[in-house]
Formats: structure tokens, C-alpha cells, sequence
């Protein structure tokens, strides 16, 4: 995204006022929330700190040599590392004779021989004279060796370099790395801000807050949701769910659906259903919602249980939500387990109301 998004703009300033004083650290971590465009505006920095002929801003011409080169992804003074695609084992076996038709997937870390290319690429003089640019996202991805061979580089950077690191889980580093970077921290815009952004670039029938509202407040998040299928995948669930707990729906048919897209975002989402369940058992009128446009449906399902059972529940999604995004499981097993138990919960519960 080359578009300049609102909520950026305090940050940075702050990072180019601690450059033109000469305090720019060698460390970035950029850390917040999924949605607010922290890859964007990594890549917008490390193109400005390559730059031959910055603005007064301080962000890149976009005209110069070196502008030209980042664009195309072949500046010889910045490097961008990621979790590799990998050839799946047993497949496109080069020995065999296959020059490399064996399908890719994509790794789920960043291996220490990735870390200490890069190390190698930081360790050389910069061909242009100015800085050597390290992005790494996300960074919460290095694993444990691949970290602890980036912490000789963050404790003793060589010569003028500087390396930006992009999560939205910056936890999930060791400390050690975090405690060596400067946090540059997102966070969600007000929605006086948000809005307005979302508002204008929002095609079609969708309310703007209630999408807003949905994506908790993350406008890129918003906006993806409002223009691909993501909206009516979300809505299509909620139905099937509904169906299920109405006994209209087996369980496991209702797997088979939940399985389909992204299955993280699928249990976040049922998370949040969840939440809200609570919330509504607690209060009537609860100051908010994070699925409003869900209201009916919500209200039905926390009429037919105790609130011991809704916190059962929120407890249950998130653990299928830990154990199906952190682990090698069965995870069609899990939700045909959890849609079940959730099923009959619900039967029980409507039992226990009529006596």
C-alpha cells in the first residue's frame, strides 16, 4: 500500500524528528494489532532512510536511483527477510530427475540459516554509502535459533545499519530480542479517524461502523472485509451455526463448513460470538458489541443458557483456537468435538428452561 494512512503520521514524525538529530536506533520493533498497515509503513521508512533526495518530511522522492531500485524490489542495500516457501518431503525430488515441480508450502518460521545470510549481508559495507535496511516480518516467527543468532547483531550492529521489525505479536519474541529493539508501537485509531478513512473507500450496501466494529477497529482489516467474501463467509456461519444449535444442522456437517477459508479467522470470529454472548447475559443493553450486525441471533443463543455454560464455552473456543493455530492436530476432529458438545449444551439447556 503506497497511500499514506492518517493514523501513522504521529509516529512518523517522532521517528523523523530522532533522525535529524542523529538518535535514529539500529532496532526498530513494530508492534500492534493486525489491520494498521505496520508492513506498509516499515517499507515506506526503509525506502526513506535509503533515499538520495528525501522531502521535508523526510519521506523518499520516489524519482531518485535508489527509489527506483527499492520499487523493483532490487536495491542492493536492503534486505527483506520472511518464513521461506518450502518443497514439501516426498515431493519434486531433484535426485530423482525432478528439475523442481514438487509443490511449495509455506514454512511457519524464519530459520537461522535465513538469519545468518542476513547477518553476512549486514556485516558488508553499503554499496551507496547511506544505510543497509534488515526487515524481517513477521518477526514473531523466528524461531528459537534463529533468534538467539540475530542477538549478536542487535547487541553489536555493524556500521550504519538498521533493522525493522514487523509483528503483531510481540510477545511471542524473547525478551531478549525485544529488550535490544525500540518499540515503535500501533495502535487502533479513534474511530473519529478511522471512519471517515473506511467510509471513503467502501463500496456497496455494508455499514462502514458495523464492519468497523467487527474488525475491532482495525481500518485495513475493515476494508478487506468489505471487499472480498470474507463478510458473507462470516454471516454464512453464523446461519449453520445457529441451524446446529436448533438441531436443523449435524455437528459434523457443520465442521465441514467451519473448515472452509481461514479456519483462524473462522474461530476468531466464534470467539468473539462468544464474547459477546457473555456480555449480553451480564447486560441487556451492553454498552457494545464486537458483532452487532449478529444482534438477533446473539440474543436467541444467550436466551437458552446458564451463564456457566457460556463461559464453558468461551474457555472451549479458545482452546480449539490455541491447539488449531499453535499445534499439529486434527483439527476437523476438534470442531466436530466442540460443535457437538456445543450442540448438546444447548439442547440441555432448553430442556432444563421448559421444566
Amino acid at each position: 500500500m503506497d497511500e499514506h494512512l492518517p493514523w501513522h503520521e504521529p509516529l512518523w514524525r517522532q521517528i523523523q524528528e530522532r533522525r535529524a538529530v542523529g538518535r535514529l536506533p539500529h532496532a526498530l520493533l513494530l508492534g500492534g494489532p493486525p489491520g494498521l498497515g505496520k508492513l506498509s509503513f516499515a517499507c515506506r521508512l526503509a525506502q526513506a532512510l535509503l533515499c538520495e533526495s528525501p522531502g521535508a518530511a523526510g519521506d523518499a522522492c520516489g524519482q531518485c536511483r535508489t527509489c527506483r531500485l527499492f520499487r523493483a524490489g532490487s536495491h542492493p542495500d536492503y534486505s527483506r527477510v520472511q518464513p521461506e516457501d518450502e518443497q514439501k518431503s516426498g515431493e519434486g525430488d531433484s535426485s530423482a530427475g525432478d528439475t523442481g515441480s514438487g509443490k511449495k508450502k509455506k514454512s511457519k518460521v524464519i530459520k537461522i540459516d535465513q538469519i545468518r545470510d542476513l547477518c553476512a549481508f549486514l556485516d558488508h559495507t553499503a554499496q551507496y554509502g547511506g544505510y543497509k535496511i534488515a526487515l524481517l516480518e513477521p518477526a514473531d516467527q523466528l524461531n528459537v535459533n534463529a533468534a538467539n543468532s540475530l542477538l549478536k547483531t542487535l547487541e553489536e550492529p555493524p556500521g550504519a545499519c538498521v533493522l525493522l521489525l514487523v509483528t503483531a505479536r510481540p510477545a511471542r519474541l524473547p525478551a531478549t530480542v525485544r529488550s535490544r529493539c525500540q518499540l515503535i508501537r500501533f495502535d487502533r485509531p479513534a474511530t473519529e479517524q478511522a471512519l471517515p478513512w473506511l467510509t471513503a473507500r467502501m463500496t456497496g450496501d455494508l455499514d462502514p461502523a458495523t464492519v468497523l466494529d467487527v474488525a475491532a477497529g482495525s481500518p485495513l482489516v475493515a476494508l478487506s472485509y468489505a471487499e472480498g467474501d470474507r463478510w458473507r463467509r462470516r454471516r454464512e456461519l453464523a446461519d449453520g451455526y445457529d441451524r446446529m444449535l436448533t438441531g436443523r444442522l449435524d455437528p459434523i456437517q457443520a465442521a465441514e463448513q467451519w473448515m472452509q477459508g481461514d479456519l483462524a479467522e473462522n474461530l476468531r470470529w466464534l470467539i468473539g460470538w462468544h464474547t459477546d454472548l457473555i456480555r449480553l447475559k451480564m447486560n441487556p443493553e451492553p454498552p457494545r458489541l464486537s458483532h452487532p450486525d449478529l444482534s438477533p441471533w446473539l440474543r436467541r443463543w444467550t436466551a437458552r443458557q446458564a451463564p456457566r455454560i457460556l463461559f464453558e464455552r468461551l474457555d472451549a473456543v479458545v482452546q480449539l483456537y490455541t491447539l488449531c493455530t499453535t499445534a499439529q492436530v486434527n483439527a476437523p476432529l476438534l470442531l466436530e468435538a466442540f460443535l457437538s458438545e456445543a450442540a448438546g449444551d444447548d439442547q440441555s439447556g432448553v430442556q432444563k428452561t421448559s421444566v
